[in-house]
């Protein structure tokens, strides 16, 4: 009978190690009860998000971007220049975004899984691996690359001999990825999918037909009939990767280490809260879109015409939301978003004049100074006075230094 409480003794201890164990673990997933990414590193200039039907844009040296979190449904654009590194939580999958690219996070899973959905430009994932439930992907327009783990890059551009001929080439670092077809939505064609191995790559081209407009359409009516849509021509073609994109990110490599999951909020303090504040506005967000669709909100403009009293004749109600005399400031912004902006724009080139202005006159201060201390023998102010070459270096550095702060002032004053 004696060992009946040792025996208990043993199953209270056991139980209670267990729950000390699990309470810790139950925390942190109501920490991360939100999945989302975050900007680890960022270089270059503008960088722009749109979220909740508003376009925000970002100068990457003055805006503190990097621990920025991200969430499903943000459409994100780099412009000329400008790189940004994204981690994927809880994992340490890391998205590194070239220039000139715009895509937006379509999916973010609860264990670092995820759906990037490319429009244009260039990108490059080391996947930490993941689930089957949970797997991390790449779309473009006309193909789909699907990893569990590896380390691959994605382009999508538009020839520009031809608008009609789209490109989609996924390229294999190490590993391997799955790369798919992507059929147009609502269309019967079977899906093409090949393997691609580690230093291999996969040129998907598209052709996209041209279909005819429909005169009597309505804007709000179904898709084609399949039947009436010509079949457009997908072709696959696996080679070595190209010179141009070892090149390409052996230059622009990966510039930060990922972070460890456990550790990001004493990285960045508050994102997590950041977090949470954002899930509730997308959430807000959401549900307006949904009351005005259904009608159940009026718009602004509708409760000042209420308030002025009846018209004389009430137009058929539209839908809220819906401007038929042209498109809402967050359509254009969303066109804006979506236009790869290739070349520098003029406030850039100001920022950029003045930086290297500001470089090269720092240079000549330096040169001239130690042209007048070694050289010339200057050891006060005073003996500037008498100038040479030294002083007439320091001269121009200022002048250059000055051009530069004047430029750099002007560009952040055009925003």
């Amino acid at each position: 009978m004696s060992r009946y409480p040792a025996v208990l003794l043993i199953l209270f201890l056991s139980l209670f190690v267990l729950v000390s164990m699990l309470v810790p673990v139950s925390l942190r997933a109501q920490d991360r009860s939100e999945a989302y990414a975050f900007i680890i590193y960022a270089e270059g200039y503008d960088l722009s998000i749109f979220r909740n039907g508003e376009l925000n844009t970002y100068d990457v040296l003055v805006d503190n971007v990097v621990g920025m979190p991200l969430l499903a449904g943000d459409l994100v654009q780099t412009d000329a220049q400008t790189f940004v590194e994204i981690q994927v939580m809880p994992a340490r999958t890391v998205v590194k975004v070239a220039e000139n690219t715009t895509f937006e996070i379509e999916r973010l899973g609860g264990s670092g899984g995820g759906t990037f959905n490319m429009t244009y430009g260039r990108l490059r994932a080391r996947v930490e691996r993941v689930t089957q439930q949970d797997p991390f992907e790449v779309r473009g327009f006309s193909a789909v690359a699907g990893v569990r783990g590896t380390d691959f890059g994605f382009d999508s551009v538009v020839e520009r001999e031809s608008a009609s001929e789209l490109r989609t080439r996924v390229y294999v670092f190490e590993g391997e990825v799955d790369v798919s077809d992507r059929p147009p939505e609502g269309l019967p064609e079977e899906v093409q999918t090949v393997r691609v191995a580690a230093n291999q790559m996969v040129n998907v081209t598209t052709e996209v037909p041209d279909i005819p407009p429909t005169i009597d359409a309505q804007p709000d009516e179904a898709r084609p009939d399949p039947a009436l849509v010509p079949t457009r021509r997908v072709v696959f073609q696996q080679e070595e990767i190209e010179p141009e994109i070892q090149e390409f990110w052996q230059r622009e490599t990966f510039r930060e280490e990922p972070v460890d999951p456990d550790l990001v909020d004493e990285r960045f303090p508050g994102i997590n809260a950041r977090v949470q504040q954002l899930s509730e506005e997308r959430r807000r967000y959401e549900e307006l879109q949904r009351l005005r669709r259904e009608g159940l909100l009026m718009a602004p403009d509708e409760l000042l015409a209420e308030a002025a009293g009846p018209l004389e004749m009430e137009p058929e109600r539209q839908p809220v939301g819906v401007d038929l005399e042209g498109p809402r400031p967050s359509d254009r912004a969303q066109r804006l978003v979506l236009l790869p902006q290739e070349d520098l724009s003029l406030r850039r080139q100001t920022r950029m004049a003045g930086h290297w202005l500001l470089g090269l006159g720092i240079t000549m201060e330096l040169a001239g100074a130690a042209t007048a201390w070694f050289g010339q023998g200057y050891r006060s102010f005073s003996d500037l006075e008498s100038g040479g070459p030294g002083v007439a270096m320091m001269t121009g550095g200022g002048v250059f230094i000055t051009s530069g702060l004047i430029s750099y002032i002007i560009s952040i004053i055009a925003d």
